[in-house]
């Protein structure tokens, strides 16, 4: 089997986010486990393939095993929303970033939770007890010769480092959400935005919104799965894309950032291409003239060049 190289770029690792799910030869999906392959064909074409067309591969990056994302991608056409008062509109176009805020920050308790907390017995004694079989079921060559009671006080050091990742994991995780839905929705109005009458939602794509932030392979964009927590765990590194079902009303498709040096209090700006952000551009329901006309200098202002329009939320019936 090929050494791998490791000479692992933006470029490349952009290509093994974009290709994630199946070999770029022959296209059969990977399935959970199988291992996948980064590298050069002989004709320097740049493929991510399974073992099934890894004869191909005349450098080899890096050699995966494949898993599964714990979350779903949207369709590039997917509509996304973000509201929010004007203030916050003024600072995204003078920063031209996105503000990514840290994990631990966010009013949810539950934000990258593994389960509830009455069932931590369960969550111990199952990680325990893997912990334990790994030790005695060692790789082939390799010899842990560790006793009964070595080995369980190992897996409790294991099990208290688990504990202390998840801790520490909130405060390296940076989250900017976003709402799917094809049309306005009132409650997103009410509920991100401070003063309504002076409030702006940006309608975008989930490709939009990819391509605005320069298909950046350090960040994810996935929808949230909502669960019931009380009869089932999140894996190590899944928890991010998990909210309770009393979250379903938010729709929420997320854009995740991990970043192991970072040293922020309340999140980091990420840089992002407005033009592309930003397909269209609504004022609330109840927003003034004025509102609008403060708007549209702010828009000049920032040489950004984008229709304003009126929501359609209130508009007036007839019976």
């Amino acid at each position: 089997m090929q050494k791998m190289t490791l000479k692992h770029t933006v470029k490349t690792r952009r290509f093994i986010e974009e290709n994630h799910d199946a070999c770029t030869l022959c296209g059969k999906e990977f399935q959970n486990h199988d291992r996948t392959h980064l590298g050069y064909t002989k004709s320097q074409k740049l493929i991510y393939v399974g073992d099934c067309c890894s004869e191909n591969l005349k450098e080899t990056i890096i050699r995966h095993s494949y898993q599964n994302r714990p979350y779903e991608i949207p369709s590039k056409e997917t509509v996304l929303w973000r509201f929010m008062d004007f203030t916050k509109f003024v600072s995204l176009l003078s920063s031209q970033s996105l503000f990514f805020t840290r994990a631990d920050r966010f009013e949810d308790p539950f934000e990258g939770a593994k389960g509830i907390k009455k069932n931590k017995t369960k969550w111990n004694k199952y990680y325990l007890e893997f912990f334990e079989q790994s030790y005695k079921n060692p790789p082939d060559g390799v010899d842990f010769n560790k006793s009964d009671s070595e080995i369980r006080k190992e897996a409790k050091r294991l099990l208290k480092q688990l504990d202390e990742g998840g801790k520490s994991d909130l405060k390296l995780t940076f989250i900017n959400c976003w709402h799917e839905n094809p049309f306005e929705s009132e409650a997103m109005w009410k509920l991100y935005t401070k003063n309504m009458s002076e409030g702006i939602a940006i309608q975008t794509t989930y490709d939009k919104l990819y391509r605005a932030l320069n298909r950046n392979p350090s960040i994810s964009i996935g929808s949230i799965n909502y669960i019931d927590y009380s009869n089932r765990f999140e894996g190590i590194n899944e928890s991010f894309w998990f909210k309770r079902r009393s979250f379903e009303h938010e729709k929420e498709v997320r854009a995740i950032y991990k970043n192991f040096k970072a040293d922020s209090k309340f999140g980091i700006p990420m840089n992002v291409n407005i033009k592309t952000l930003i397909n269209k551009l609504y004022v609330s329901p109840t927003a003034q003239d004025w509102f609008i006309d403060v708007l549209k200098d702010t828009l000049e202002k920032h040489k950004l060049k984008k229709k304003i329009h009126r929501s359609s939320i209130f508009v007036e019936p007839f019976h």
